[in-house]
């Protein structure tokens, strides 16, 4: 009980201390938090200007809420639970769905999360994978405007493609089975044609009637054979584990999707 009520009680003050930085702005903004909280002062005012203008932008286009925070730390809070709870508390007011990045300094660790109405537009995999690389190396190098521009342009572009194929977009279904057969198969005879082109250009290469003339005869004198076992040794080494997205999948709680790791 007492770990669990410490839980509850960091979880709340964490809470409120986010709250703040949000109600600043929320007045200004029709009781709507601000896309942009940049708790740990990463970006520069000129450019947390154009971040807001870029990402209200987008949620206006599409009808989401499509957020970014950034906190010195979430005080041994994991940072899935935490964005999760930032969600829940402050961007669940989208009719067409949340999308919300959450970036923690302390550890350097970052994790986006997406709603249950979100989770059907934008994939975890897609999260994982198209989405965190249009960001990721900005992220690493301390470009955070940029980081968070790309990340605004990349949820655009999978909402658009969203909207305009009425599923969410699945780099699985890209590949087409047709097109790789028809590659390999053409494949295979081009090979095919250029190694007997080769074969047929080797003047000093003949087939031979018989197999005994592959052999040079005197050269070779066998006049005994024995095999020893001696022993085996095995050794086990345990594969080593990704670090790059080592906040996983969220698909917890209340229906959230998305993913996270370390940059």
């Amino acid at each position: 009980m007492k770990k669990i009520f410490a839980i509850v009680t960091m979880l709340v003050s964490l809470l409120v201390a986010v709250s703040t930085g949000f109600t600043a702005t929320a007045s200004a903004a029709g009781q709507q938090y601000p896309s942009f909280v940049d708790g740990a002062a990463l970006v520069q005012p000129v450019d947390k200007t154009k971040l807001l203008s870029k990402l209200r932008e987008i949620e206006s286009k599409h009808g989401i809420r499509c957020a970014v925070l950034t906190v010195k730390t979430t005080q041994g809070m994991n940072i899935r639970d935490y964005a999760q709870s930032v969600q829940d508390q402050y961007f669940a007011n989208a009719p067409k769905g949340s999308i919300l990045m959450v970036i923690s300094m302390d550890n350097r660790k970052w994790h986006i999360t997406t709603d249950k109405t979100m989770r059907t537009k934008i994939i975890d995999d897609v999260v994982t994978g198209d989405l965190k690389d249009a960001f990721i190396n900005d992220l690493k190098k301390g470009r955070y405007a940029a980081a968070f521009t790309n990340y605004g342009n990349k949820v655009d572009e999978l909402m658009t493609y969203y909207e305009k194929n009425g599923e969410a977009y699945d780099p699985s279904k890209e590949f087409s089975f047709g097109a790789g057969a028809v590659a390999a198969i053409l494949s295979f005879l081009i090979g095919g044609g250029v190694k007997k082109g080769m074969i047929a250009s080797m003047s000093n290469v003949t087939n031979a009637v018989e197999a005994g003339q592959y052999l040079k005869r005197d050269t070779f004198n066998l006049i005994g054979s024995n095999d020893r076992y001696l022993y085996t040794h095995t050794t086990v080494v345990p594969k080593a584990k990704s670090r790059d997205n080592d906040s996983g999948s969220s698909g917890g709680t209340g229906g959230h999707g998305g993913g996270g790791g370390s940059f």
